[in-house]
C-alpha cells in the first residue's frame, strides 16, 4: 500500500487546507458531469458559524444519493480516482470508501451516514430537501442545512471514543439545537446523536445503545463493539452478516499497518490474535460479573 500523496511531489507542497478546498471542487465537478446528487459534509462544507477557527479536515467527505452511487464511482474512475479502501474495509459501519488521485487529496464517498436507522435513501432525501450551497474554491457545492451540518458533525463526534466534541452543537443557539434534535428524531438517529452530546444514558432501552456506548467512550474492547453491533442489527440476516464480519480479517487495514500486502501466515496470525482478544474480553466480562455477584 502506498501513500496517495508522495512526499516529494509538487502536490505535497500545497497547503493541506488549500488542497482540501480544491479537491472538494474537483469532486463536485465530477458529480455534475455524471448528473449525480452529492452533499458535501464536514470540513470546509461546514458553516463558519459552526466551527472553531479553520477546518481541520485532510480529505473530502461527500454523501451521495444511494441510487446514484454507481454512476459516481464510474465517473470518478474516468477522471483518475482509484480505490484506496472499499466500503467493507473502510470502517466497521461499511458506510464509506476512500479514493485517491494524483492531483487531489483523498475523497471519502459516503453511501450512508453512521447513526441514522432510517433507510439511507430516505435519509438522503430528507437532507437534500432543505440543503444549501457553499462556495468551496469558487465552486458551488451542495451542503446540508445548518441543522443537518450540526447533526453530521455530532454523529461524527459520537464515534470518536470520546476524543472529539461536537463544536457545531456547542456553538449553535437554542433554536438550532431544537431543529437538530427534531432532525435526528426524523432520521431515527436519536441514540447516536445523544452519544455525541453526552445524553446517551437517557436511551438505555434503545437497540443501538450498546453500539454507541462503545463508540462514544474510551474504555471499550472488541467484544463490546461486536456485542453492540449484533444488538443494533435489524433481523437475523443482518446479525449473521455481522458475525461473519467479526470472524474475517480486514486485509486492507492489515496491509496499511504493514505497509504492504500481507501473506497467508500474517493473515492467519491476525485471525488468531482477534480470537485471543475476544477471549480475553469475555474472560474480563465474566470476572467482572462474578466480582459483582460476590459483592
Amino acid at each position: 500500500m502506498t501513500d496517495p500523496v508522495a512526499p516529494g511531489s509538487p502536490l505535497s507542497r500545497v497547503p493541506p487546507w488549500a488542497n482540501v478546498h480544491l479537491s472538494h471542487a474537483a469532486v463536485q465537478r465530477v458529480a455534475e458531469l455524471a448528473g449525480v446528487d452529492v452533499l458535501h459534509i464536514k470540513g470546509p462544507a461546514t458553516d463558519v458559524s459552526l466551527r472553531q477557527g479553520m477546518h481541520r479536515s485532510s480529505d473530502v467527505d461527500v454523501l451521495v444519493r444511494p441510487a446514484h452511487l454507481e454512476r459516481l464511482l464510474a465517473e470518478l474512475a474516468a477522471h483518475g480516482w482509484t480505490p484506496f479502501t472499499g466500503f467493507d474495509e473502510g470502517s466497521p459501519f461499511g458506510h464509506a470508501a476512500n479514493f485517491a488521485h494524483a492531483s487531489w487529496c483523498l475523497a471519502d464517498v459516503h453511501r450512508r451516514l453512521p447513526g441514522p436507522r432510517a433507510d439511507p435513501s430516505a435519509v438522503f432525501d430528507r437532507l437534500w430537501r432543505d440543503h444549501g450551497v457553499a462556495q468551496i474554491a469558487h465552486q458551488p457545492c451542495p451542503v446540508p442545512s445548518l441543522a443537518g451540518q450540526v447533526l453530521v458533525q455530532t454523529l461524527h463526534a459520537a464515534r470518536s471514543h470520546g476524543s472529539e466534541r461536537s463544536d457545531a452543537w456547542l456553538l449553535c443557539g437554542d433554536e438550532l439545537q431544537a431543529e437538530t434534535r427534531h432532525l435526528a428524531a426524523e432520521l431515527q438517529a436519536t441514540t447516536a446523536f445523544a452519544a455525541g452530546i453526552g445524553e446517551l444514558d437517557e436511551h438505555r432501552g434503545a437497540p443501538d445503545h450498546a453500539l454507541w456506548s462503545f463508540w462514544s467512550r474510551a474504555d471499550g474492547d472488541r467484544l463490546d463493539e461486536w456485542t453492540g453491533r449484533i444488538r443494533a442489527a435489524k433481523g437475523w440476516t443482518a446479525r449473521l452478516r455481522v458475525l461473519r464480519q467479526a470472524l474475517r480479517v480486514n486485509r486492507t487495514h492489515l496491509a496499511l499497518r504493514l505497509g504492504r500486502e500481507p501473506n497467508r501466515g500474517e493473515v492467519l496470525r491476525e485471525q488468531f490474535a482477534r480470537i485471543r482478544l475476544a477471549g480475553a474480553g469475555l474472560r474480563r466480562r465474566m470476572g467482572a460479573t462474578k466480582a459483582g455477584e460476590r459483592r
